[in-house]
């Protein structure tokens, strides 16, 4: 993390923690099979049953940041409950280890984050949306598919809808959204 940090000379970085899981597999850490692995521990729900690895990313990035910008977000938020479980892991870490200039935001990667949009901009600063997965998990079409992939359509009306809210919500309350995907 230091060396991105050198590298980008003043300029924020911005790191999403861990985010495994689903088609992101890990060969030292095993996740149990699961019959549908897009839904289940992934992201943000996996490193809230293994916080030690949470508190262990944030703990070197705070530490690296040495009070460079730094933004941080949680993957695969779905619910309020989640945000702030993260939240507060983080908020122990920064007991420890303050960090001056830092933003903490989630990804917009799923539909019920970007209906909740409304309430967790007043607590995030900034939100990211991810658009390969929130079209994945809106329209229900698995962006790896062989044969439906095609149809995954990141300007289908219900996509652009559940960005604008996202961003009218985000823009409400001050904060910026970046897009990745």
């Amino acid at each position: 993390y230091r060396v991105v940090l050198d590298a980008l000379a003043g300029r924020p970085l911005v790191v999403r923690t861990l985010d495994v899981g689903g088609d992101k597999p890990l060969p030292y850490l095993p996740i149990a099979e699961e019959e549908n692995p897009f839904l289940g521990l992934r992201g943000i729900r996996l490193t809230l049953r293994q916080p030690e690895l949470l508190r262990q990313q944030l703990i070197a990035l705070l530490k690296a940041a040495d009070n460079r910008p730094l933004r941080i977000m949680f993957p695969m938020i779905g619910r309020v409950e989640e945000w702030r479980a993260a939240k507060a892991i983080l908020d122990e870490v920064k007991a420890v280890h303050p960090c001056a200039n830092l933003q903490v935001g989630i990804m917009i990667e799923v539909p019920s984050a970007a209906l909740l949009a409304p309430i967790l901009a007043q607590e995030v600063d900034f939100f990211s949306i991810g658009t390969n997965d929130l079209t994945q998990y809106t329209l229900a079409i698995d962006r790896g598919h062989p044969i439906l992939s095609a149809e995954a359509d990141g300007l289908h009306p219900s996509i652009l809808q559940l960005i604008d809210h996202t961003v009218k919500a985000a823009h409400k309350h001050g904060k910026w959204v970046g897009i990745c995907g």
